[in-house]
């Protein structure tokens, strides 16, 4: 068992420090980044239009 954890950490360490390793690294923390902020101007543009349905909603309801 112990020899497994060892040639585990070996192999990681060789991944990690070869070039694919890093980029694929770099490149899945961009992706998450850009998901990250993708969801945040959704919530921020959903949010909006329920505002302004909302005043839209009080409006017809005082004029209507």
């Amino acid at each position: 068992m112990n020899r497994f954890y060892k040639r585990l950490k070996e192999r990681l360490s060789t991944f990690l420090k070869d070039d694919f390793g890093g980029n694929l690294i770099e490149y899945a923390l961009l992706i998450g980044f850009a998901l990250f902020i993708f969801f945040i101007i959704v919530g921020i543009i959903t949010s909006v239009l329920d505002w302004t349905l909302g005043l839209s909603n009080d409006f017809f309801k005082l004029f209507g």
